[in-house]
């Protein structure tokens, strides 16, 4: 008799054990709950799609999909899902003027009893920069400086075809500027320096400029640089 015990309670433990993960991963189950994607210079947006199958016995609905922010549009291919039944999470992520890697949350709320009733989706976004620039803030201060010399901000673009810088647009009056070509197309420096600055003037003096170049796509071809006297 206790040996018939024992293996009655080895075989429940093995059934358990085989049947965990499908209790576990009842309801929406995703093929991948994360998604990768390496843009391009040519794309102002991606969409990511989420695959998923109602691997439960009872229909599954969508209550509500939310994204981590206003630049993410997510929604389901519809809301009512039966059992056995696939269907997808479209995220649509708009780049705007965004560089480097973007990592985007969609939380899905869902009405089902099996697993987890909320899921969470990650769109991770790698956006190649056009240009590269350093430093974007120039600084001077008249503590320790006595003459306002030049200082450059050097300027290279990313791309292979030749690009030009069309215009700069400064904010004050107190900083001039010159644009100097480092390499025909690709790399430019821009020295700035402050000019006409009050002797009395105690305060900060701050300029912006914006430097506009020849980049097809005008978001990612415009640029800020800052001046600072302090």
């Amino acid at each position: 008799m206790a040996k018939q015990s024992i293996m009655k309670t080895a075989a429940s433990i093995v059934l358990v054990s085989l049947l965990g993960p499908l209790f576990v991963n009842a309801g929406l189950v995703f093929e991948e709950e994360r998604v990768v994607h390496e843009a391009n210079f040519e794309e102002s947006e991606y969409t990511g799609t989420f695959v998923f199958t109602n691997k439960g016995n009872k229909p599954v609905k969508i209550l509500e999909v939310n994204s981590s922010c206003g630049c993410t549009t997510a929604l389901p291919s519809k809301q009512i899902f039966q059992p056995g039944e696939s269907g997808e999470i479209s995220a649509t992520f708009d780049y705007g003027e965004r560089e480097g890697k973007q990592i985007k949350s969609i939380r899905v709320e869902t009405d089902q009893e099996e697993g987890d009733a909320r899921k969470f989706l990650t769109l991770e976004v790698n956006i190649p920069s056009a240009m590269e620039y350093s430093p974007s803030v120039v600084m001077w201060n008249r503590a320790r400086e006595t003459e306002f010399k030049p200082k450059e901000v050097i300027i290279e673009s990313m791309m292979e075809e030749p690009i030009e810088i069309l215009d700069i647009v400064a904010s004050s009056d107190f900083f001039s500027y010159e644009v100097k070509v480092l390499e025909e197309g690709k790399k430019f420096a821009i020295s700035i320096t402050p000019e006409n600055v009050p002797a009395d003037h105690k305060g900060i003096l701050r300029g912006t400029f914006v430097v506009k170049t020849s980049f097809a796509n005008p978001l990612k071809g415009t640029l800020k640089v800052y001046a600072i006297v302090r």
